[in-house]
């Protein structure tokens, strides 16, 4: 039901309806409310399916192999944005009434610990390159996060910027002139 309902989110949004899911799960409408008591536990389930650390894991361990620092950093900063813009599509729209507040602070929960996890594993793929830096690689993990954050938020068909462009100011700002 949680894969049924994800996908379902990816295609159309959070605004899925639990009809749709049980179409999708091949199960009756009454299976999914016997499993979870409301629309917005189901959603809620989904999000933490999709904020799970095995989830995570499972991106970093597709990205691909890199050996420059460019390379690299690169890839950190698409990998991140690519996460940060797919959550983004499973956050349902506020609405009044109702209690959720339990319910977005595990959600809060659940992305600090996935973006810790993004931090760690930017650490781990820049720090052979830490002698080209500048800064250190936890400062230049940071200024990557950053960028990701900001260009998964920021999106727009006005401008050219993408991961690899974003990935080479981040560097002609932070490389050091004698590793060039």
């Amino acid at each position: 039901m949680i894969a049924a309902t994800r996908q379902l989110i990816l295609d159309h949004g959070p605004e899925v309806t639990t009809r749709q899911v049980a179409e999708a799960a091949k199960v009756a409408e009454g299976t999914l409310f016997r499993v979870f008591p409301t629309r917005r536990d189901l959603i809620a389930a989904t999000i933490a399916d999709h904020l799970s650390p095995e989830r995570l894991a499972d991106i970093f361990a597709a990205a691909p192999t890199t050996t420059t620092v460019d390379e690299t950093t690169e890839v950190c900063l698409s990998t991140a944005a690519d996460y940060v813009t797919t959550f983004g599509r499973f956050i349902p729209r506020p609405h009044r009434g109702g209690d959720q507040d339990e319910i977005r602070f595990r959600i809060m929960e659940l992305w600090e610990a996935r973006v810790c996890d993004i931090a760690g594993w930017m650490r781990d793929r820049l720090a052979p390159h830490e002698a080209e830096l500048t800064i250190p690689v936890k400062d230049f993990t940071h200024l990557v996060i950053t960028l990701a954050m900001g260009y998964a938020h920021g999106r727009s068909p006005d401008t050219s910027l993408n991961p690899a462009t974003l990935a080479r100011l981040a560097l002609d700002g932070a490389r050091r002139k004698d590793s060039l």
